[in-house]
């Protein structure tokens, strides 16, 4: 039985990562999550649980079939009952039965007193799935700032640069996350977060093709086909788009971004590290940037190891 699960609730995508037996469990589902009501969804079976008596419905069949679900961008989600489904659905999805559950909180937003209450907030949740079977919650929960998880997934394999100053770069669906460790203590001042998650390419590729062509599907995995490919073939049809220079102005203000930023760090940075799921986007024009494995579960593979060292000492 696996001891530790690392949960990575992202605005765009929640991944999981835990290891039993030497065999990894790992989830990834839209974070798509809406009060649920029989009468919109047609039919259509969607996964659902109940946090402290409300039922909610969770997953990607909300986005696939067009059903309404929430901002999770908005202020105030993070501790939220839709936020505590999202948790629910992880725990009952994975069949997780462990000691301890490690997530993180936005880097702006993370306080050592926030980690704490919502902590004590995730402990007093009643979880059922939608068999009626309570989902337990785990023993220990720790909340470490979102970001945080690339740094120690990199240096369970490179021990030697726990101790330096590094930077981390977590680019995701929403929001580019910057966090900074020295001598392995996160330093909380340094930290920042910045709207320009890979999105803003998702969606200005959609513009352009809707232009284009008239129509488009909001599908991520078609713009991922088109972005690797310049085209997508649907029903036989071949769309091509050249998307280079929109990829090529996002890379530029990324590169901007993280220059300004480190200009602000008031230590030498020793090592810049990134990870998360809009990293694929521009890393061969990056200098002196580590990417670390697996970037889109870094975060999460990172909260496990934490847990892991944590349940240790």
């Amino acid at each position: 039985m696996a001891d530790v699960i690392g949960i990575d609730v992202g605005y765009g995508y929640t991944k999981s990562f835990t290891l039993a037996n030497g065999i990894e469990r790992r989830l990834v589902f839209p974070t798509a999550v809406s009060p649920y009501a029989p009468n919109v969804s047609f039919g259509v079976k969607i996964p659902t649980i109940r946090v402290d008596g409300k039922r909610f419905a969770v997953g990607e069949e909300l986005v696939i079939n067009g059903l309404p679900y929430e901002n999770t961008v908005r202020e105030g989600f993070v501790g939220s009952p839709s936020y505590m489904a999202v948790l629910g659905h992880v725990l009952s999805h994975t069949g997780f039965y462990g000691k301890a559950m490690v997530t993180g909180l936005p880097p702006t937003f993370f306080r050592k007193e926030r980690a704490e209450e919502l902590s004590e907030q995730i402990r007093k949740q009643w979880f059922v799935d939608e068999l009626g079977k309570p989902i337990p919650i785990p023993e220990t929960i720790k909340i470490i700032p979102q970001g945080s998880g690339i740094f120690f997934s990199y240096v369970v394999n490179y021990p030697g640069i726990f101790e330096k100053n590094v930077l981390v770069v977590d680019i995701g669906y929403y929001t580019l996350d910057v966090v900074f460790f020295s001598g392995g203590k996160y330093i909380e001042g340094a930290a920042a977060s910045f709207p320009m998650g890979a999105k803003r390419v998702y969606d200005e590729i959609r513009k352009i093709f809707s232009k284009v062509y008239g129509t488009f599907s909001k599908d991520d995995d078609i713009i991922d086909e088109i972005i690797r490919f310049g085209k997508y073939t649907d029903f036989g049809q071949e769309y091509s788009l050249d998307v280079r220079e929109i990829i090529e102005s996002y890379k530029v203000m990324v590169n901007s971004t993280i220059k300004s930023h480190l200009g602000k760090v008031t230590k030498k940075v020793d090592y810049v590290l990134a990870g998360g799921g809009g990293i694929s986007l521009f890393m061969e024009t990056m200098k002196s940037v580590i990417p670390v494995n697996d970037p889109q579960f870094a975060n999460a593979m990172g909260f496990y190891e934490y847990g892991r060292q944590f349940l240790k000492s």
